[in-house]
């Protein structure tokens, strides 16, 4: 498996930052690869959720059904694919006070063996880098305005 992780401080407690996280609509809006999350049990959050989703990571739109692995309120959401491109998920939460906490992204992913996967690999493997970071930043960034409009 090749692992990406980012660490990114933000101006929320590790509680807010959990409850954004949490609610699966907010993923599309601060993963802009992702282009379609859906449910496909009533279940929406907690372990053993699961959801279809569609990703475009550059040339590559790729498949999965992921289930919700780990859930400790406000401290950590994973998720692992269940059905098709094989990743993990996780975000971990730390609090450094009311209103700071710690977001570790850390996106773990595996591609099919032989040469399509070999070359698939080497494809997306510059796109999801360039996903994770830039994905940690925007949910930094709308968790701190998710954060200040539930103070208001």
């Amino acid at each position: 498996m090749t692992e990406v992780k980012i660490v990114e401080d933000c101006t929320a407690s590790a509680e807010t930052a959990f409850a954004y996280v949490n609610d699966y609509r907010n993923l599309p809006r601060f993963i802009s690869e992702i282009h379609e999350f859906t449910p496909v049990t009533d279940q929406v959050e907690g372990v053993g959720a699961t959801f279809d989703g569609i990703i475009k990571l550059g040339p590559a739109t790729l498949h999965s059904r992921i289930q919700v692995v780990r859930w400790e309120e406000h401290a950590a959401i994973a998720v692992k694919s269940i059905k098709g491109f094989e990743i993990e998920s996780t975000f971990l939460f730390h609090d450094k006070g009311e209103a700071t906490c710690t977001v570790d992204a850390i996106v773990e992913y595996r591609v099919p063996g032989g040469i399509a996967g070999r070359v698939l690999g080497k494809t997306i493997e510059p796109f999801v880098k360039l996903a994770v970071k830039h994905s940690t930043h925007n949910l930094t960034t709308q968790i701190a305005e998710f954060h200040a409009s539930r103070q208001s």
